[in-house]
């Protein structure tokens, strides 16, 4: 563990030993505090694969990819490389869900735009327990761990997930709520960008020439399906809530922006315009 903790303070990870120890119990296949109450014995071969990771970790190859898991508001998701992983600031998402739909017993219709390992949507069927949910990604990669984190959680019944690049055509009926995490960064910012970022796809993270290019297109096409009481809550950067604050649209409204835990606004909450 010593050695593992120094490979990776070398590569300057923030948290060494905290990552390797859950490297190691991923291996092993136990719970992160039992390597120092049970002590377990470590096979050479488990040796062997911890110390190819923990050398994969000072590359920066994200930790979800190694540990092919992560978490988002408390719930366990599939993950691997070429998916793009949730963050805890997204989170917000949902926490602004929550607010303004507050009745959680209504039968309403979810669709979760850029959807990704799913993680989202099926935070937000669980929330809403009889919500039926679209989840939707251009990644086919995304769709297929998307569709296995559905089948994780047992909620095939009431999400699908389709391989389509925002809205799928033909969408019949309209969405109560509709949530997305779409690309938002600039081409300068991903390339400033932490080296852990520039190993997920690009296609999740570059939004065009000012970051706003898929965010305009969802805004575009939005209001056709949208009900008439409806929401739309998406992440944004926080160095374009000014776009959001001069934006003159005149099918939708932005009614709130949400800070994120770290007190950025990160999500901003649109209405239809009456």
């Amino acid at each position: 563990m010593l050695r593992a903790k120094g490979l990776l303070s070398y590569a300057e990870i923030p948290d060494p030993l905290f990552e390797s120890e859950l490297i190691l119990a991923r291996l092993l296949n136990i719970e992160r505090y039992q390597l120092y109450v049970d002590r377990p014995q470590i096979p050479k071969k488990i040796e062997e694969q911890f110390l190819l990771l923990i050398s994969k970790r000072a590359n920066r190859i994200p930790l979800a990819y190694l540990l092919k898991e992560t978490y988002f508001f408390g719930y366990k998701f599939q993950i691997s490389k070429g998916v793009f992983v949730p963050r805890p600031e997204t989170e917000t998402i949902v926490s602004c869900a929550g607010r303004f739909l507050k009745d959680k017993e209504k039968r309403i219709s979810i669709l979760d735009i850029c959807t990704g390992c799913g993680a989202i949507a099926i935070v937000l069927a669980q929330i809403f327990p009889f919500a039926r949910v679209v989840a939707t990604d251009i990644s086919e990669k995304a769709v297929k761990t998307a569709w296995k984190n559905v089948c994780l959680h047992n909620l095939e019944s009431r999400i699908s997930v389709r391989h389509v690049d925002i809205i799928p055509p033909g969408l019949q009926g309209r969405f109560d709520l509709i949530v997305a995490n779409p690309p938002y960064l600039t081409s300068d910012e991903i390339s400033k960008a932490q080296e852990e970022v520039k190993k997920e796809p690009n296609v999740a993270l570059d939004g065009g020439k000012n970051g706003i290019e898929i965010v305009y297109r969802i805004l575009s096409v939005v209001p056709d399906v949208l009900s008439e009481d409806g929401f739309l809550i998406m992440e944004i950067s926080p160095q374009q809530t000014n776009y959001f604050y001069e934006l003159k649209d005149s099918r939708m409204s932005l009614i709130a922006v949400c800070k994120d835990i770290s007190g950025s606004e990160r999500v901003v909450v649109f209405r239809k315009t009456v």
